[in-house]
């Protein structure tokens, strides 16, 4: 793997930056504590510190083979004894052999160099463990990333499975009661068949063609929650009535694709099919620049009123809704003078 300082431009910036100020400060130091000569005080810091900065870059690939979790502490520890000990040995060595050869007549600085020994031993020490720290520090954000952006994979992928379980789950009672009606008009009226064919299987490639974060305009899941319901009224005949208000303006509309029919499955299944008298469902869609508010109502047999909570269906709608736009509030329920009224918001997507 490579160093992660030479691997942006940032880093290397950076990485200069902090070496160059590590070389002014020894440089200062010289100059003012040891009142060294400018040019050898200059010379001195720039070997130094040009010389652990190469060497720290090594320091990278020791740090990445003493894993924190995969390795004992003793172990570490030691390992990195070992390196600093190899690493300060070599700066001082290469650092005073350079020095050296510059200044061999210099007999006043080769004994500073000398005498100088354990507190370049300190700094080198000081050196190894910063580097270490940083490099430990820069592995523990990489790995924090990408097990952040694991996770947050892992979580896309549930979530658009169940997304894609919930928007797929047909009602199969729907399904073979609707086979049941073909096949029985087949005989009676084979025209009234072939047209009910036609639209139960315009209804089921609108479905499958959806994916499940798919988005499509109210006016397609109008047009598609018709067909269903025209389906319906084939098989309850005059008990089914129903009637849609939606204005123009909310045609053009964005909501997540299959989130109205189950509305009328359910207005359906209880106000309808459980009554032998004739019953009526309604669909008013209004909006705002924020929002759409679709309000369904159907009529309510009186044993079906004492009923509480949600149906199936219903549950389902509120689960999707609040994966797509993570709110809790978005759908409601009540019963108001023998009609089970459903109300859902659908906030006003920001594209």
């Amino acid at each position: 793997m490579q160093n992660p300082i030479l691997s942006k431009k940032l880093g290397i910036i950076v990485f200069a930056i902090w070496w160059t100020a590590m070389a002014l400060a020894q440089f200062a130091a010289l100059s003012i504590f040891y009142g060294l000569k400018t040019e050898i005080s200059a010379i001195d810091s720039l070997v130094y510190n040009i010389i652990f900065a190469a060497l720290s870059l090594g320091i990278w690939y020791w740090v990445r083979y003493s894993d924190l979790e995969k390795q004992k502490i003793f172990n570490i520890v030691l390992n990195h004894l070992a390196s600093a000990t190899l690493s300060i040995l070599i700066w001082i060595t290469i650092s005073d052999f350079i020095l050296k050869s510059i200044f061999p007549n210099d007999n006043s600085y080769i004994d500073f160099l000398n005498t100088s020994l354990p507190w370049r031993i300190a700094i080198g020490t000081f050196y190894y463990i910063l580097s270490g720290l940083i490099y430990y520090l820069i592995i523990y954000i990489q790995n924090f990333r990408e097990q952040t952006m694991r996770e947050s994979e892992i979580k896309t992928l549930v979530r658009d499975a169940e997304l894609n379980w919930l928007k797929h789950q047909i009602n199969p009672h729907f399904l073979f009661n609707s086979l049941n009606s073909i096949s029985s008009l087949t005989m009676s009226n084979p025209e009234k068949a072939q047209e009910m064919v036609i639209r139960l299987s315009d209804l089921l490639r609108y479905s499958l063609k959806q994916s499940s974060q798919s988005f499509v305009s109210i006016s397609d899941e109008i047009s598609n929650c018709v067909k269903y319901l025209e389906i319906e009224k084939v098989r309850f005949g005059k008990r089914l009535n129903y009637s849609i208000s939606a204005p123009d303006a909310v045609m053009d509309f964005q909501v997540p694709a299959m989130i109205l029919q189950p509305l009328f499955e359910n207005a359906i299944k209880h106000g309808i099919a459980s009554s032998s008298e004739q019953g009526e469902v309604k669909a008013v869609f209004e909006s705002n620049q924020n929002f759409l508010k679709i309000i369904i109502s159907n009529t309510m047999p009186e044993e079906s009123q004492n009923a509480k909570g949600m149906g199936v269906g219903l549950v389902n709608i509120s689960r999707r809704l609040s994966l797509l736009y993570g709110q809790n509030d978005l759908l409601k329920s009540n019963i108001v003078d023998s009609n089970y009224i459903v109300e859902v918001i659908i906030p006003k997507l920001n594209r």
